[in-house]
């Protein structure tokens, strides 16, 4: 009963391995099941594409592809001997050299096409990232066509501070406008959903809870872009803030004071209406020149490494 052990011991090693992540799996799909059945998206129409969007879900699946033979190959050196022993000590078989040739060449021949499928996968990766550089460089560039410098109006994206990044910033002569967006799911009560959050005492109201942070953090940004650029640049600044819910009907049930609270749609109409003060042409450009000094920071280097050997398959 000696290999009877052996059994156990690789059964239970092999169980030890598996049912956790079928576990985590289960656990994992109920909650997206509860979430879907519950809760729905406040985006009402579906997004236009960025710069480089097709080479990204291309790179996307390269890095699943590489997450799969990083995986396969531990499970080859690994778990193949495993089961090769279980099975000939169920049949009550010893180890013999053909046996350990075959186990061996069956191992170097699953990991050589893994490794080999994993440097294939990697140069193509290396490639997408280059094209998908290239692709948002060519974007940003377009954008000065429709948006020249000596235009008043500029946007930037995803600025960096210390500790936290502001989601948009507007330069215009009407001042400067800290846009910050918060995505919050709808519930469906009763096969419906509800769609309307109150603002009032400088909360947001929703439907099944009240949040203060959103709008304490907008004013905190405004402050920190504030002192910012006007330490930059050397004169005062004047800086706003909105608060963005896309896909929400907001109801405004106080006064509203900084920052605006408004969905998406509403963006679009009110930002030439929304004044915090007054900037001139060369006021704007001298912002947006510091703006573009802090946001022009996006690594390069991987793109670097790969710009001097040629693209034989892109």
């Amino acid at each position: 009963m000696g290999w009877l052990s052996s059994v156990y011991f690789v059964g239970g090693a092999l169980a030890l391995l598996l049912v956790p992540i079928f576990f985590l799996l289960s656990v994992v799909s109920y909650i997206k099941k509860k979430e879907t059945r519950s809760r729905v998206s406040p985006l009402t129409t579906d997004l236009l594409r960025a710069p480089g969007f097709s080479l990204q879900q291309k790179i996307d699946d390269i890095n699943w592809d590489l997450m799969e033979c990083l995986m396969m190959i531990p499970v080859l050196t690994a778990v193949v001997p495993m089961f090769v022993f279980l099975q000939m000590k169920m049949a009550d078989q010893q180890f013999t050299l053909i046996s350990w040739i075959l186990v061996i060449a069956l191992i170097i021949f699953g990991v050589a096409y893994y490794v080999r499928k994993l440097f294939k996968k990697m140069k193509k990766l290396s490639h997408f990232r280059l094209g998908h550089a290239c692709e948002i460089a060519v974007g940003q560039e377009l954008e000065q066509v429709v948006r020249p410098v000596d235009r008043p109006y500029r946007v930037f994206h995803d600025i960096p501070f210390e500790g936290f990044n502001v989601d948009h910033l507007v330069v215009s002569p009407n001042g400067v406008l800290v846009v910050e967006t918060k995505g919050r799911s709808k519930p469906i009560d009763n096969g419906s959903k509800q769609f309307k959050v109150r603002v009032e005492g400088d909360a947001l109201h929703f439907p099944r809870h009240v949040e203060r942070e959103p709008i304490l953090q907008t004013r905190r940004n405004v402050k920190a872009v504030q002192a910012w650029l006007s330490d930059a640049t050397g004169f005062d600044v004047p800086v706003g803030g909105v608060l963005v819910l896309p896909g929400w009907y907001v109801e405004l049930k106080q006064k509203m004071v900084l920052p605006y609270v408004m969905n998406s749609t509403q963006l679009s109409k009110q930002l030439p209406n929304l004044y915090v003060g007054k900037l001139e042409l060369g006021q704007v450009q001298a912002i947006a020149h510091q703006i573009t000094q802090r946001v022009r920071d996006v690594d390069r280097e991987r793109v670097d490494r790969v710009a001097s050997r040629p693209l034989k398959n892109y």
